[in-house]
């Protein structure tokens, strides 16, 4: 599958993990604390992308999207000294996953405030006052935000 999503559209859970399937991993929920990625030794076995279970609608596509963007950014293991660099280059692969270019260019004022609302609208209600989910989509529209500059 070709992805055609990225920058056009806000994805789904399936486009993101279809696009981790692409690159040859397969996602998988359970009980554990936080996301991670698994490469394994044997390049005939799937990289397994690990999710928390019972995580919102948008904490599992920032999770997810984050360890897709490693897949596409990234070539397995990191050295200890590549870490920091390859985790915020994946946070900016995922805040423009879940914010496309087509948002940014329908706020043309971009804020904080309106990219924190379009990812109420397409993920879930995030609710006015201060919670995890607001904080989260708070750190995502930063993000996202800081690359718009960037690319200013």
């Amino acid at each position: 599958m070709k992805n055609t999503w990225f920058s056009r559209k806000y994805p789904t859970i399936t486009d993101l993990e279809d696009l981790a399937w692409d690159r040859g991993a397969v996602v998988m929920r359970g009980p554990i604390s936080h996301a991670c990625i698994v490469y394994s030794p044997d390049p005939e076995d799937p990289t397994v992308i690990c999710l928390p279970e019972g995580l919102g609608v948008l904490a599992e596509c920032w999770q997810l999207a984050h360890e897709v963007g490693h897949l596409v950014l990234h070539a397995g293991y990191s050295s200890p000294w590549a870490y920091g660099r390859q985790e915020a280059a994946a946070m900016r692969w995922a805040a423009q996953a879940l914010i496309p270019e087509s948002a940014v260019r329908r706020h043309k004022n971009a804020s904080l405030d309106a990219f924190i609302g379009a990812l109420s609208a397409h993920f879930e209600d995030i609710p006015p006052q201060d919670c995890p989910e607001r904080r989260l989509a708070a750190e995502i529209a930063h993000i996202r935000l800081k690359a718009v500059q960037e690319a200013a």
